[in-house]
């Protein structure tokens, strides 16, 4: 994907759904340049309608980065704004909005991945029905050689690679 070796950043496993808002996750993990991040989402059983499925906003990942110059962090120097999240939500809302994106779900069986550009925007749907899970777990990987950061607190995503023996 991305003509580099991918290397990975993180895993997060879900027991139930997120509820996350729609957001775009190099708000979260950036690299310069941009556009050498992907996530891999992968189902760990079948997923149930009303219980927090995973929703996308398919041709998002093709509009410009949201960025924290794009929309009033509240950030200083020394702190990030109490509303800096939320005030992201909102950009993102206005922009799905102006674009008239639809959202997709993903009813996804058991081993089925949905593997995803950074700047898809992405999230859980509500949970519907509180006695269903959601059992998933999401991996996200950075291209070799570029730097990769959180744009939302301007701090760096520190990596240690594995020595080369």
């Amino acid at each position: 994907i991305f003509q580099k070796k991918p290397i990975p950043f993180q895993t997060i496993n879900f027991n139930y759904g997120s509820e996350q808002k729609p957001h775009s996750d190099s708000i979260h993990m950036t690299t310069e340049p941009l556009g050498y991040l992907s996530a891999v989402w992968i189902a760990l059983e079948d997923i149930k309608e009303n219980s927090g499925e995973l929703v996308y906003y398919p041709g998002s990942h093709k509009l410009n980065y949201v960025m924290s110059e794009d929309y009033n962090t509240g950030n200083n120097a020394l702190l990030i704004g109490e509303h800096n999240y939320d005030n992201y939500e909102h950009k993102i809302d206005a922009i799905i909005q102006q674009h008239n994106f639809k959202p997709q779900y993903f009813h996804a069986k058991k081993g089925d991945m949905l593997i995803w550009h950074a700047n898809l925007l992405h999230g859980g749907s509500p949970i519907n029905n509180p006695l269903l899970t959601r059992k998933s777990m999401v991996a996200h990987y950075y291209a070799d050689g570029v730097l990769c950061y959180h744009e939302i607190s301007q701090r760096p995503a520190v990596i240690k690679q594995a020595s080369k023996k």
